[in-house]
């Protein structure tokens, strides 16, 4: 009965997947009919509105234009925001059932690993609120199944794959600036990978696919010096490296005695509330910190980001451990929504009790899983070297390197940052579950 079930799935699996995406998401529309605005929200719209009317000049810094211009192309519609978010989640779902059955050759397991993912309450409200994290997967997404599908890794890859992966690593870019990274590492992993075949080739191909990226890198960071006097994607670095110095921010010298004090007694007063994370202390201290030494936003996060610099260099060890406490809050999941919006309280505690006590446990044992086989994937680049610089190392590096670059920069309380890595994870867990059923089947 099992396996004709699995054949009736295997014949129609994409139509059973697109249906059950689907109706996922217009119960979602029926039981949770608003969107989502969260304070990181204020930030985009308020690009948005200055997109739509064509003018950046003194635009304050916060945001970078990628997520901000879609609420822009719809009218700034919150509404039409959140439905196109939804349809961003279908496709999310269909390209990720692409890239298991790719990689597995079974239709039925991309379907499982698509319906699993596409399962989690998290994921469809995220696709609620008006935060980059969906557009984010998204985006991602569509880069790592374009590099898949286009064998973007190989020195014989098209000059136009280059030119449009190039052009996704700069959307991808301008949706979330800390995933520069991602064409920096992926012209890194090119050139190792193919130098030997070809390194002429290697090298222009790799340095052509960073010529987007770093211009929209440049021409972006450059309007908000000409606005803000700072140059960079967004004046918030030097907030986030606070976040990171906060547990031990008393340790900061004399010389910056007002600003460490302020912080450190809103920092101390939020640990006294013991249901609150001291994560962002510097977010309660904002105010007063701009009235009191009478700097703008950016030129205060400038010289946060220099005291918290200092102070890391100062004590390595402390900032070691902080590190270590932010890479492991990664791999934990959390879900934003707003709960007062579901009229059925009935609903609304299935829902609430479906997330606390099933899917965010799966969601981190999945993560758990991930890691285990990351550490399989990375031995094999011990072993076999230059021949394991294959599509899976790509993306397993992809991740890991995005969990330590969070780690190292900023400390937060939302446990949102590796929700846009959340498809690939999936993916990997399950093509490996796959393996290893194949090899346990060849041995019975």
């Amino acid at each position: 009965m099992l396996e004709s079930i699995q054949k009736k799935i295997e014949s129609n699996a994409l139509f059973y997947l697109l249906s059950y995406a689907i109706l996922i998401r217009i119960a979602m529309l029926m039981l949770y009919t608003d969107y989502s605005v969260f304070p990181d929200s204020g930030g985009y719209i308020e690009l948005a509105n200055k997109l739509s009317d064509f003018n950046l000049t003194s635009y304050s810094g916060k945001r970078t234009p990628g997520y901000p211009g879609i609420i822009a192309l719809f009218g700034n519609n919150l509404n039409w925001v959140k439905v196109i978010q939804h349809i961003f989640g279908i496709i999310s779902t269909l390209l990720l059932f692409d890239l298991v059955k790719r990689e597995t050759k079974s239709k039925f397991t991309a379907f499982l690993a698509a319906v699993f993912a596409t399962s989690f309450i998290h994921l469809i409200f995220y696709e609620a609120a008006i935060l980059t994290e969906t557009t984010t997967l998204f985006v991602l997404l569509v880069v790592i199944w374009f590099i898949r599908v286009n064998n973007c890794l190989n020195v014989k890859t098209s000059h136009l794959s280059i030119i449009v992966i190039s052009i996704l690593f700069a959307y991808l870019y301008l949706v979330r600036p800390m995933f520069i990274y991602v064409p920096i590492f992926f012209a890194l992993f090119f050139l190792i990978k193919n130098f030997q075949e070809s390194y002429k080739k290697a090298f222009f191909k790799s340095s052509f696919v960073l010529i987007i990226p770093l211009v929209a890198f440049y021409s972006w960071s450059s309007l908000n010096e000409k606005n803000i006097g700072v140059f960079g994607s967004t004046y918030f670095l030097g907030f986030n490296l606070a976040q990171t110095a906060t547990p031990f921010f008393e340790l900061v010298p004399d010389e910056e005695q007002t600003i460490r004090d302020i912080f450190v007694k809103h920092r101390d007063s939020i640990a006294s509330q013991t249901s609150k994370n001291i994560a962002m202390s510097i977010w309660a201290a904002h105010d007063e910190l701009i009235y009191t030494t009478k700097l703008k936003p950016p030129q205060l996060s400038e010289k946060l980001g220099d005291i918290s610099i200092s102070l890391f260099k100062q004590h390595p060890d402390l900032y070691l451990k902080q590190v270590t406490i932010s890479w492991l809050d990664f791999w934990t999941e959390s879900i934003l929504w707003k709960p007062k919006q579901i009229k059925s309280t009935v609903v609304k505690n299935i829902l609430m009790g479906t997330w606390l006590y099933i899917q965010q446990w799966i969601a981190l044992v999945i993560n758990i899983m991930f890691l285990y086989f990351s550490i399989k994937q990375l031995i094999k680049l011990f072993k076999f070297r230059i021949k394991s610089f294959d599509f899976n190392l790509f993306l397993v590096s992809i991740i890991l390197l995005g969990s330590v670059a969070q780690a190292m920069i900023t400390y937060g309380s939302n446990s949102r940052f590796s929700f846009p890595y959340f498809s690939l994870i999936i993916y990997f867990v399950f093509i490996n579950l796959f393996t290893l059923k194949s090899k346990n089947a060849a041995h019975t």
